[in-house]
């Protein structure tokens, strides 16, 4: 039985919370939060956060036992992130079915609530891949978290002439066209931008919470690259928009001083995480020449949500089959020439057809069939 979570169910997500697996790993790194106190949110949603939980319970099965499911709503998005499962699939408790049965119930509910796209952030190894490729997830983008410690950030920006302010509301034409040159097309259909499609690209939008900034670098009026600076209660994080197969890093290097110089002079002393897709080429390389170590591989999935929608529809028509009049000609009982034809009973129905003498226009070695209105010629061989 899968069902909101209720208050009762308080002690089996803290039991089963210690083995749940994050499958949204910026949340996760900003925002370090226990499952107990993320699954109150549905009760008592406060600070903005909008967790649901939802709960497995089974008893008498051998192989599969309790479980739960927490996703997060993207505000103003017609999109959620599943952020925990669990029991984890590396605990001793944990099995496939237990994540399939869940991520299935949630997407009938998701289609209930008119969420269009669900996303899952999850460990780029092939257990929890194949789990939720087997319940209609893909995979679109594969990428590498890399940290830097709190003591390693240091102030670059001391003699950069260069032009890097923060966003303001004129600057999204020029972001939306910076994203669609190098994102590719594929990773822009799976995060919602299709033809016609009136969200916002991720290059503007930030649902993570805590506190967000977005710096531009222009050059001669052109914007040439964009960084996301957020803070959370655990961490920073930062996301590069710049094109990365430029032969001159010039631009990645300018946006990257820029950024661990403003955390710098920030008193807060928390490490630094950024990400390096697949299609990002040399990033990490550069990345390594300010401290950055890599931590983990991850997997970014998505499933596409069928909506039901209700539009009108011309009804076809069968068409009718012109059927041509038919005109019923009288005829006349003809009298019975008694030794020519058997009587018959009264009132019967039937014509009496009689054969006659040929006329003389009739041609020879034929006999006429006398009706009213007029004879019909038949050859004699034919005449009983």
């Amino acid at each position: 039985m899968i069902r909101p979570f209720r208050f009762g169910d308080i002690f089996l997500v803290q039991r089963l919370g210690r083995q749940a697996t994050k499958l949204n790993i910026v949340q996760a790194l900003l925002h370090r939060q226990s499952a107990f106190w993320a699954s109150l949110t549905t009760i008592n949603p406060w600070n903005g956060a909008k967790v649901t939980t939802y709960i497995l319970r089974q008893h008498g099965h051998g192989l599969v036992g309790d479980g739960f499911l927490q996703v997060q709503k993207r505000p103003g998005r017609p999109e959620t992130d599943i952020a925990r499962l669990a029991p984890g699939l590396d605990t001793p408790t944990g099995h496939p079915a237990i994540w399939e049965k869940l991520l299935s119930q949630y997407a009938q509910e998701a289609a209930r609530l008119h969420i269009e796209r669900i996303y899952a952030d999850v460990p780029d190894q092939p257990l929890p891949v194949n789990t939720l490729t087997h319940v209609g997830y893909r995979t679109y983008l594969r990428q590498t978290i890399w940290r830097l410690s709190a003591q390693g950030v240091e102030d670059y920006t001391r003699g950069n002439n260069v032009e890097i302010r923060p966003q303001v509301k004129a600057d999204e034409w020029a972001l939306k066209q910076l994203y669609r040159r190098i994102v590719p097309e594929a990773i822009q259909l799976a995060e919602g931008m299709a033809s016609g499609d009136a969200l916002r690209p991720p290059i503007l939008d930030w649902w993570h919470g805590g506190a967000y900034s977005n710096y531009l670098l222009v050059e001669r009026g052109e914007v040439r690259g964009s960084i996301q600076v957020a803070q959370g209660r655990n961490s920073y994080w930062l996301q590069l928009w710049a094109d990365y197969i430029d032969t001159d890093p010039s631009v990645i290097h300018q946006l990257l001083r820029f950024a661990l110089g403003a955390i710098k002079r920030r008193s807060f002393r928390q490490p630094v995480y950024t990400t390096v897709c697949d299609y990002q080429g040399g990033l990490g390389a550069i990345l390594m020449d300010y401290g950055f170590a890599p931590v983990t591989d991850r997997a970014k999935m998505v499933k596409h949500v069928a909506q039901w929608v209700r539009v009108p529809v011309s009804a076809a028509v069968p068409a009718l089959e012109n059927v041509p009049n038919v005109v019923a000609a009288p005829f006349r009982l003809a009298e019975s020439q008694a030794g020519d034809t058997p009587s018959l009973p009264p009132n019967s129905a039937a014509a009496v057809i009689q054969p006659l003498r040929a006329p003389e226009t009739a041609v020879p070695g034929q006999a006429c069939l006398r009706a009213q209105g007029g004879s019909l010629s038949m050859p004699e061989h034919l005449l009983v």
